[in-house]
């Protein structure tokens, strides 16, 4: 997918939803949460429901998911660690900001040497930069980088964990934005 079609998708997310003030929230709190929360369902239902508990945002997984049936461009294939923090970026940002936000998210899961965070069934995982935003892509460079099967609990503890290395990011590009936010 290219990145016009995101950017299109956040700005209908913004235009639609319009923006909410959340709680900022502590970033091993909401890294905790949305590494258990993974476990529970999904990468994209952690994100939310744990910036829903830590951080007071209020769209409920199954509204996340009835505003992803109207997306001008379907992003099924993206990781759904990024999906929900495009849309908690796309509703707590005025429309630059979170268009500038994804960017920066996007290239932090793309560039960034991940997992960052440590989980509870592994030590240390390996590190790689995936160089990709859909979720089979990125598993299959990790698995493949890491030496480690895809049908793994390593690789499942991986996307628990890049899932929140991305809640954590998706904090700091809250605080940064709104900060510039302030200066203007």
């Amino acid at each position: 997918m290219e990145f016009s079609q995101i950017r299109e998708n956040v700005l209908f997310i913004n235009e639609t939803v319009g923006t909410f003030d959340v709680s900022l929230c502590d970033e091993r709190e909401i890294e905790e949460s949305a590494y258990k929360l993974y476990w529970d369902y999904n990468c994209e239902y952690a994100i939310i429901t744990a910036f829903n508990e830590k951080a007071s945002y209020p769209l409920s997984y199954d509204e996340v998911l009835e505003i992803k049936e109207k997306l001008p461009f379907n992003w099924r294939a993206i990781c759904g660690a990024l999906t929900g923090a495009f849309f908690i970026l796309s509703t707590t940002l005025p429309q630059k900001s979170s268009v500038k936000a994804v960017e920066e998210l996007i290239s932090f899961h793309n560039e960034t040497p991940l997992p960052l965070s440590r989980g509870r069934f592994f030590k240390e995982l390996p590190k790689v930069a995936v160089g990709s935003v859909l979720c089979r892509d990125s598993i299959v460079n990790w698995c493949k980088k890491a030496g480690i099967s895809p049908r793994s609990l390593e690789r499942s503890e991986r996307c628990a964990l890049i899932t929140a290395d991305v809640a954590v990011k998706t904090v700091q590009l809250i605080k940064k934005y709104s900060l510039e936010l302030v200066k203007d």
